[in-house]
């Protein structure tokens, strides 16, 4: 495990070093220019469009997209008042 840790921290150097950024934007607003979504997650508790988990991290040279991160993200709360109001 210490020689894969050790192989990635080299290889992320390495990107740096020509520019290349690795994205983990969990925790962040869900970006259809640098995030693919591969599931959504209802009752999170968290705002619509939230990332929850990133299954795949993404990279960008330069800002420029090499590949997305695939991310899961909030679906956002079904809100109770509505529900009500449509059965009266």
């Amino acid at each position: 495990v210490d020689g894969i840790e050790a192989t990635e921290r080299e290889l992320l150097k390495s990107f740096d070093s020509h520019g290349i950024r690795k994205l983990n934007p969990e925790g962040e607003m869900f970006n259809p220019n640098f995030h693919e979504v591969m599931f959504e997650v209802p009752n999170t508790g968290k705002k619509q469009g939230t990332i929850i988990q990133v299954i795949e991290s993404g990279y960008v040279l330069n800002d420029r997209l090499l590949r997305p991160a695939r991310v899961g993200v909030a679906k956002g709360d079904i809100d109770q008042t509505s529900l009500v109001n449509e059965e009266v």
